[in-house]
């Protein structure tokens, strides 16, 4: 389910309550939720934990996202994506490390707090969308289509403290004996 964890990743955007378009680290904790392609039949949701790190004045950002394995005793899935900045333009080029997507963002702002995107999937198929981040969390909202199940997917994140991100990646880490 490559398409869930992309769905948590490129989430998140800094703000002056946690760290700016400059530099820090900011942590995230939600959900995904899927319908159809209208976004009128509910398929399902899952949770996701983010951490995003901006780095070099902003002109690079690394990003986390951890959900649940897809059964119960199988470990958390975690998907690292890294945006690098275009020069010095509000485009940033995004990639995960296992190669599985890529694409475009392009803020809005300077601050980093509204986006559109592109992505292509290795597997097949694409993914628009666009998100807004507030000082209360992200909302994101997503189109996946060609190849695969079209599905729309709504994300919704708050912003947490690092401790509390830590303790919901832990809890989707099975118990000891069971993985």
């Amino acid at each position: 389910m490559g398409l869930i964890i992309v769905a948590a990743s490129l989430s998140a955007v800094a703000t002056a309550a946690t760290p700016n378009a400059g530099g820090g680290i900011a942590y995230y904790y939600g959900q995904v939720l899927f319908f159809s392609p209208d976004g009128k039949l509910p398929y399902g949701d899952t949770d996701a934990a983010v951490k995003r790190e901006i780095l070099d004045s902003g002109a690079r950002i690394v990003e986390t996202a951890t959900q649940p394995g897809s059964s119960h005793g199988m470990r958390p899935k975690e998907t690292i994506t890294e945006l690098k900045r275009r020069g010095e333009t509000l485009v940033y080029d995004a990639s995960d490390v296992g190669g599985t997507f890529s694409g475009t963002i392009v803020f809005r702002d300077p601050e980093l707090k509204s986006w559109i995107y592109w992505m292509t999937f290795k597997a097949g198929g694409a993914m628009e969308g666009s998100g807004k981040l507030s000082p209360e969390g992200i909302k994101t909202e997503k189109h996946i289509f060609d190849g695969g199940r079209p599905m729309m997917l709504k994300g919704e994140f708050k912003v947490v403290s690092e401790r509390v991100y830590k303790i919901h990646v832990n809890e989707m880490h099975p118990s000891r004996g069971v993985e």
